[in-house]
């Protein structure tokens, strides 16, 4: 009997346990705190937990890339367009400059990453239907619908309104939905940065065999 693939899986278990429950930390300690008279706003610990994924996603898809070279196309996607994501969400900083002062920057990264994937053109649709293959498919779809669908419209004020069966939001009200939307939101990146993770386990295998 070969233990091998039971320890291995075993092991991945424990080690993407360790990013979850930081995740779940973060917000039970967010929920003591109180920021500008409101909880799970900008400043928040979940927001910058959350800012750190998408920084940790990129870096370990370019990685990938940057180790494999026949999959640089999808690194580069992924890669370039976790830190488009990223620069979204500094958003409130880059506000300071002017209102809307992101969105060039994430424009850049954008036709940058454009860019480098059209340099590998040949690649990308072997790379998106080998990817469609392995273990990082199913999780980086399930982070990406957390993040982009499920944690949107769940953390919409009408169905909030309907939930606590009122015109508007109190400030506790609000803070509950707002601990619920971003909480799965962090989530959803949390999945985003496991999936980069095993991407990488899963071409450096490929270039061991």
């Amino acid at each position: 009997m070969n233990l091998k693939p039971i320890i291995f899986a075993a092991l991945r278990v424990i080690l993407y346990a360790i990013p979850v429950a930081a995740s779940a930390l973060i917000i039970k300690s967010d929920a003591g705190i109180l920021i500008d008279g409101g909880k799970f706003g900008e400043g928040s610990q979940t927001e910058w937990m959350q800012q750190m994924y998408l920084l940790l996603t990129s870096i370990v898809f370019i990685l990938a890339g940057i180790r494999s070279k026949g999959h640089q196309a999808i690194s580069y996607l992924f890669g370039g367009g976790a830190l488009v994501a990223l620069i979204r969400e500094f958003d409130v900083y880059f506000d300071k400059i002017y209102h809307g002062a992101w969105f060039p920057f994430a424009l850049f990264v954008l036709l940058l990453s454009i860019f480098l994937v059209y340099r590998k053109r040949q690649q990308i649709w072997e790379n998106l239907e080998e990817f469609f293959t392995t273990p990082a498919f199913g999780t980086f779809i399930a982070g990406f619908l957390g993040v982009f669908v499920f944690s949107r419209l769940f953390g919409t004020k009408k169905v909030w309104r309907a939930l606590f069966d009122v015109e508007k939001l109190e400030p506790v009200q609000r803070w509950v939905k707002n601990a619920v939307e971003e909480g799965s939101e962090l989530f959803g990146y949390t999945l985003l940065f496991i999936a980069a993770i095993e991407f990488f386990v899963y071409v450096s295998k490929k270039l061991k065999e």
